[in-house]
């Protein structure tokens, strides 16, 4: 029992707040030790022409609009998209390169806005982080002070322990998924300048 009651203190102790990015300047819902980046921007991740030169809505372009869906899942293997961005652009007449770029201008909005929605659920999962460490804490506490008192109902003393072990497992489960959910932006940032240097590389001289 003694050992399920330091590893629950230690844990909560340690992670209570959920490490704070310092390269992010102290955003206190930003676990992450990298740099907290809320929107992109073109220049990042696109080498072709600025996206105005589209003229047009790449939503009215119906096969445009198709392919961003589709291009844009990451679930998608990456060689199939690049590879479906130079059939698409071989069909194009030469007067049609600006079709090319409504298709990154497309996939720039929709991949931008799911990562800034990725974003805010890592901030959420931070905060929920926060609350379970304390609920640990409060867990713990309770349990060490039952333990304590000689008239404690025994099978009062056993659910408090499996209770804490569980919310413990819960806490340590989620911090260790912790760093591969940081990782997910930089997937979505790689996918997309991915995609966008296929579009430049295709497009006409």
């Amino acid at each position: 029992m003694r050992r399920v009651l330091v590893l629950a203190l230690s844990l909560a102790t340690a992670c209570a707040a959920v490490p704070v990015s310092a390269a992010d300047g102290g955003d206190t819902d930003w676990p992450c030790v990298q740099r907290k980046v809320p929107a992109l921007t073109p220049a990042a991740v696109w080498t072709g022409p600025s996206l105005d030169a589209a003229g047009a809505d790449w939503r009215d372009d119906p096969e445009v609009a198709d392919m961003v869906r589709r291009l844009s899942q990451r679930r998608s293997a990456l060689e199939e998209a690049e590879a479906e961005i130079d059939t698409f652009a071989a069909g194009l007449e030469p007067d049609e390169s600006r079709r090319l770029i409504l298709l990154f201008a497309g996939l720039f909005e929709t991949m931008n806005a799911e990562r800034g929605e990725i974003i805010e659920g890592i901030e959420r999962y931070a905060r929920r982080q926060r609350q379970v460490a304390q609920q640990v804490r409060t867990m713990a506490s309770e349990f060490g002070a039952l333990r304590r008192d000689p008239a404690a109902d025994p099978d009062a003393v056993a659910r408090a322990q499996t209770q804490l072990e569980w919310q413990t497992r819960i806490f340590n489960e989620r911090r260790a998924s912790l760093p591969y959910v940081c990782e997910v932006p930089r997937f979505v940032e790689q996918r997309l300048f991915a995609l966008g240097r296929a579009i430049a590389g295709a497009m006409p001289d």
